[in-house]
Parts: structure tokens; C-alpha cells; sequence
């Protein structure tokens, strides 16, 4: 027993050292791992003609907020009051029927990044509305790779109660403040 005792932390610290070690010359150091994965041989999307697609990929889908095209990209904005069951992260039929329809759009446009951001309402703890929305947005993130987006253009975050669109002392502004953003931007 006193063998296992002392290689287990020596197998960790030899673990520990190779994930912390610098890289051993300037090739290495250049070389991103992320970047082999995320880089991507499509161009940028029209950002103008992308947003014409989703709104009338969303015409039947109604509360869906399509910012403006920009330089930058797009920002589309889903209630989800509907989308999920109170502290639930699975996607309820209201939410998956808007992302059916945005699907295709997004699966045509290999050029877009998607990053899904989840926001909640401020009921309950703030470290409990910060991990509810990130896993409500790992969830939107899973159901379209599900429909065809690759796992390279997605990316999942949560802001928890701390960027609210109005104030939660109703139920109105909560339901309005519980939602995901999908935030479309050129791949890196």
C-alpha cells in the first residue's frame, strides 16, 4: 500500500508539470492548438444577406430579435421563458421549434462562428443563475451541433441575472430578462 501511497502523487506532479510546460522553441510557441481546430477555409459571411435568411427563416417564430448586420456580425436575442422549465436546462418544444428554423440558415454559413450566451432572472442566488445559464446555453449549443453546426463554430457562456434588459421586479421583466443570445461572428 505504501507503493501506490507515494506514486500516485509523483504520477500527478509528473501530469501537472507536463500540462504547465512552456513550449520548447518559437514554433511551438507560434503554433495555437485551438487555431488548427477553429480555423476555417470558408469566408466571412454577408452579414446583411445572413440576417435577410434568418428573418425569413423566423418569420413563424414570433419575439425573436435580429440585431442589426455589422462589420463585426450579428446578435440575435431568444426569449426562453418558454424555452425551459424553471431551473431545468432541457430544451422545452417552444425553444426547439425556433432552433429548428435557425439550423439550416446557421449550418449554411460555415463561415460564422456561433457563440450562445444564456441569461437568467434574478430569482434564486447569483452563482446558481450564473451556472443555470451557462448550462442552458451549453444546451442550446449541443442542440445545434445536434442539427448540423460543427462543434468548431460553437461556443457556450452565461451571464447569469448580470446583464438584465429591464427590471426583475416583475414577472413581465423577468420573463423578458430570461433568454439566449446567439452572437454570429466572423471564424477566427
Amino acid at each position: 500500500m505504501k507503493i501506490k501511497t507515494l506514486i500516485f502523487p509523483a504520477l500527478l506532479a509528473s501530469v501537472l508539470a507536463a500540462c504547465a510546460t512552456p513550449p520548447r522553441n518559437s514554433a511551438d510557441a507560434a503554433y495555437n492548438v485551438n487555431s488548427a481546430r477553429t480555423q476555417s477555409s470558408a469566408p466571412a459571411p454577408d452579414w446583411s444577406s445572413l440576417r435577410a435568411k434568418l428573418a425569413g427563416a423566423l418569420r413563424n417564430v414570433a419575439s425573436i430579435e435580429i440585431g442589426e448586420a455589422g462589420a463585426d456580425g450579428l446578435r440575435l436575442q431568444i426569449p426562453v421563458a418558454d424555452g425551459f422549465a424553471s431551473g431545468s436546462v432541457e430544451v422545452r418544444t417552444p425553444l426547439a421549434h425556433t432552433l429548428d428554423a435557425l439550423a439550416p440558415t446557421l449550418a449554411s454559413e460555415p463561415g460564422a462562428a456561433v457563440q450562445v450566451i444564456g441569461h437568467t432572472d434574478s430569482q434564486g442566488s447569483e452563482m446558481y443563475n450564473l451556472q443555470l445559464s451557462i448550462a442552458r446555453a451549453e444546451a442550446v449549443a449541443e442542440y445545434l451541433r445536434n442539427r448540423g453546426i460543427a462543434l468548431a463554430r460553437l461556443s457556450a457562456d452565461g451571464r447569469g441575472e448580470a446583464d438584465p434588459l429591464t427590471s426583475n421586479a416583475t414577472e413581465a421583466g423577468r420573463a423578458r430578462n430570461r433568454r439566449v443570445e446567439i452572437i454570429l461572428r466572423p471564424m477566427p
